[in-house]
């Protein structure tokens, strides 16, 4: 009989163990008999011994445990009312499990709750999924329970997750159109290329016609790529496989990193895009006073290009020195503009730098959101410019060489 591992919940405990049962359906009826409320249920496997019985239980938090950004920004919003609503952290967690039942969340949140019964703050259970809450979130959470202003810090992170998953959505609907148009005329061609043109040469070839010089070098292309295409593919997997080594270095990653700031149209996207999440995230650490110099490694590793992590790396240099944001900034010029110094400057004298930064961000990142639609209005013309010149291409191709046979067939 299958022997399960479980994790569940009950208003007063939570428990874990194994127990015996014919079906997973089963197990989770006796368990819920008892009123428990399962977490996590997991069937072990017979080879599940030594080494590979920890193989197995990593295997399925990875593929089990896992929050989405839609429940990270429910969780965060919800644990902020209740907490303000004066519910205590150990009810606000179960009802949260109570809610998602037996799902990635639920049994993520089970564990925090195991994590908080042994002794550990909230930001410390929270802190155990580094994939689902980062160090920056992290720095936050344990700054309002110090202050306490818990609520309140859970309320401005689930505030600033909203719009950072407004803003991705953003990209990924700017990126969409483009990707699917290009991705379908890909796709058409190289069915016309392997289905059609060599149709259109054994016909030419059984009429006794000659097909135009440019047909034949699209069959001759054609043909060497479908007689070596294992070459090919090999060829591909290992520059992929050398371009994701190579970004993966650090040197690699400077040169790429310096390259997306240079390029014409993605460089500007760059810059603005890593100015709103340096400031959003500083902002952050500012209003709720986390310790700025000790943080500056949190704020470089919410950074996407290197080159901004690396000047955070210089700029905390400076601040544990003695010296000022704006100063130490002021020595960034290639990564942020004048007006920021100035910003900053200001607002050190006015004592409200958390509140600029975080008016800085919403700048930039509507900054962002219109390039992003000027970008999509000069994209469109684009891909229809690109599009008549390959049907264009396709008609010389293929539709003449066969109205040609036929007009003299005739």
């Amino acid at each position: 009989m299958p022997e399960f591992e479980y994790k569940a919940a009950s208003r007063d405990e939570y428990k874990s163990g194994r127990l015996t049962a014919g079906s997973e359906l089963e197990a989770t009826t006796m368990l819920t008999e008892q009123g428990l409320t399962v977490v996590s249920l997991r069937q072990r496997n017979p080879l599940e011994i030594g080494f590979l019985s920890d193989f197995f239980s990593k295997l399925d938090r990875e593929l089990n445990e896992r929050m989405g950004m839609t429940e990270k920004i429910l969780f965060t919003s919800q644990m902020s009312s209740m907490i303000k609503a004066g519910l205590p952290i150990m009810d606000a967690l179960s009802t949260f499990v109570d809610q998602k039942s037996s799902t990635g969340s639920a049994r993520i949140v089970g564990r925090m709750i195991l994590e908080i019964q042994a002794g550990r703050k909230l930001s410390e259970a929270m802190a155990r999924f580094p994939k689902i809450f980062p160090p920056a979130y992290i720095a936050v959470l344990r700054a309002g329970e110090g202050s306490g202003t818990l609520a309140d810090s859970l309320g401005y992170l689930a505030t600033q997750l909203r719009r950072e998953n407004d803003l991705a959505n953003k990209v990924r609907s700017a990126l969409i159109y483009p990707i699917v148009v290009i991705t379908a005329m890909v796709a058409v061609m190289i069915f016309i290329s392997v289905s059609i043109v060599p149709k259109i040469l054994l016909f030419a070839q059984s009429s006794g016609q000659k097909l135009p010089g440019y047909t034949l070098a699209l069959v001759n292309t054609v043909s060497f790529f479908t007689r070596y295409w294992y070459l090919f593919s090999l060829l591909l997997v290992l520059i992929v496989v050398a371009l994701v080594g190579f970004s993966k270095s650090k040197k690699g990653a400077r040169i790429l990193g310096r390259l997306s700031l240079r390029l014409p149209i993605v460089g500007p996207l760059v810059v603005r895009y890593n100015l709103a999440r340096f400031s959003r995230v500083l902002g952050g650490f500012y209003i709720y006073g986390v310790e700025i110099v000790a943080s500056f490694d949190i704020l470089a590793a919410s950074l996407d290009n290197p080159l901004y992590r690396d000047a955070c790396s210089r700029i905390n240099d400076h601040l544990t020195v003695g010296r000022g944001l704006a100063d130490a900034i002021a020595n960034e010029k290639e990564l942020f503009p004048s007006i920021v110094n100035r910003l900053i400057r200001g607002a050190e004298k006015t004592g409200n730098l958390g509140e600029t930064l975080d008016k800085f961000a919403a700048y930039y990142e509507e900054e962002l959101e219109v390039a992003l639609r000027n970008l999509l209005s000069l994209i469109e013309p684009a891909l229809i410019f690109i599009l008549g010149f390959g049907v264009l291409g396709l008609a010389m191709v293929v539709i003449v060489p066969i109205y040609k046979i036929t007009s003299t067939i005739k």
